[in-house]
């Protein structure tokens, strides 16, 4: 395998960002055996794990109220979900190691002009998407640290509520982990405050960070999909050069259907684990958000509305990705169909049957092996969340 200073440059544009953002927490697969990367890794994971038992801590204890704990508990689920994906892709690096590799020798390759524009209109979209739910993710970490600035004296309209009339008395912190910390030294507290950016930067990193990755791969392997397509409609009449053809193309299918599966496998389960939590923050921050709307808590409310967009666009990342690779598996058997099949060779032409069986087949991702991850799915989450909310807003209006 090439080298990052031997990539082309269509190469370096396809994945240099997925590599500066991973390698930041040590889960990049072709990097996954350097020392330096595991140690990265290592420090992601105490890092998450301290996040998981201090807001577990606060959530336990409750001392400043039902809010403090709710706001600690959908923290906690976040950085229990992000640490599963940081540990379930570090797992499976060989599976994303042979998609980024494919990508590579993809991009390496010399195609004509028409199956490059192909190529490069899914890693625009890719790269796009991938770029806009890590700015959401981030601006999802910055609204935490807003959270502990004193907007109240300096913009009065935003009219913050207190928890309680003792709040000025305690330390300021990013995490709501007042419980566990109280009141400390003004060293200390600094650690804690930087200990608590850290923690942010992470938990958005591994979630924004593996979810765009993911979107980034899938939509490639969409191109090459489309790209099989293409070639198989254009198959040659003449009878040797379309037996060698259409011997590459079957080749090349059975390739592209091992690098779907080991995407599947690579992700199903943090596709699970993202699932759930974003069907359970859903409800809750929908919760929180009609309670701060009824309380005037508008820098709540904002915190609010920024995390609800920000797991529905996680999950329509999924969703999205999901269905355009089932939708361009699918289409494989019709355009083998289009090809000039009723010219070909007898002996050709008894292949087709089986390659547009296979190509009738749509490969699906899924939430754990048993939702699959589609626009349709997508739908009906929708609609199960917003039922509920509805029902809940009406109950505390009553």
């Amino acid at each position: 395998m090439k080298k990052a200073k031997d990539w082309n440059s269509e190469v370096y544009y396809a994945i240099n960002f997925y590599e500066k953002v991973l390698s930041i927490i040590g889960v990049w697969p072709l990097n996954a055996g350097e020392f330096k990367s595991i140690v990265r890794c290592f420090l992601a994971v105490l890092i998450q794990i301290s996040t998981i038992i201090s807001l577990s801590l606060e959530a336990y204890r409750q001392c400043l109220g039902t809010e403090d704990m709710m706001e600690a508990f959908l923290m906690d689920l976040s950085s229990v979900v992000s640490l599963s994906k940081l540990l379930v892709v570090r797992l499976t690096w060989r599976h994303t190691y042979a998609l980024v590799t494919s990508l590579i020798d993809d991009w390496s390759i010399s195609r004509d002009t028409q199956q490059r524009e192909i190529m490069m209109k899914y890693t625009n979209v890719g790269r796009m998407v991938s770029l806009t739910i890590l700015y959401l993710g981030y601006a999802s970490g910055v609204s935490f640290l807003f959270m502990a600035l004193p907007f109240d004296s300096l913009i009065p309209w935003l009219n913050i509520s207190k928890v309680n009339d003792n709040d000025t008395a305690l330390s300021t912190y990013f995490l709501a982990t007042y419980c566990v910390f109280g009141t400390l030294p003004t060293i200390a507290h600094s650690c804690i405050l930087l200990l608590q950016v850290a923690q942010i930067f992470v938990n958005a990193t591994s979630h924004c960070g593996n979810d765009g990755f993911f979107f980034g791969l899938t939509m490639h392997l969409c191109g090459q999909f489309e790209v099989l397509e293409m070639d198989f409609a254009n198959i040659e009449v003449e009878k040797r050069a379309c037996k060698q053809r259409l011997r590459m193309l079957i080749g090349r299918h059975c390739r592209l259907i091992r690098l779907a599966d080991s995407l599947e496998y690579a992700f199903n389960m943090a596709i699970f684990a993202q699932l759930l939590m974003s069907v359970l923050l859903l409800c809750l921050e929908g919760m929180q958000l009609i309670i701060s709307l009824k309380i005037n808590d508008n820098i709540a409310a904002i915190k609010h509305v920024v995390l609800i967009l920000t797991m529905l666009v996680q999950l329509y990342l999924y969703c999205y990705a999901g269905d355009q690779l089932e939708s361009i598996t699918g289409r494989l058997a019709y355009n083998a169909y289009s090809s000039p099949w009723y010219n070909f060779d007898v002996k050709v032409m008894k292949d087709l049957p089986m390659v547009m069986l296979r190509g009738e087949l749509a490969h699906q991702i899924t939430a754990g092996k048993f939702l699959p991850m589609n626009l349709f799915s997508f739908k009906e989450i929708l609609k199960a969340t917003g039922s509920y909310l509805s029902v809940l807003r009406v109950m505390i209006d009553v």
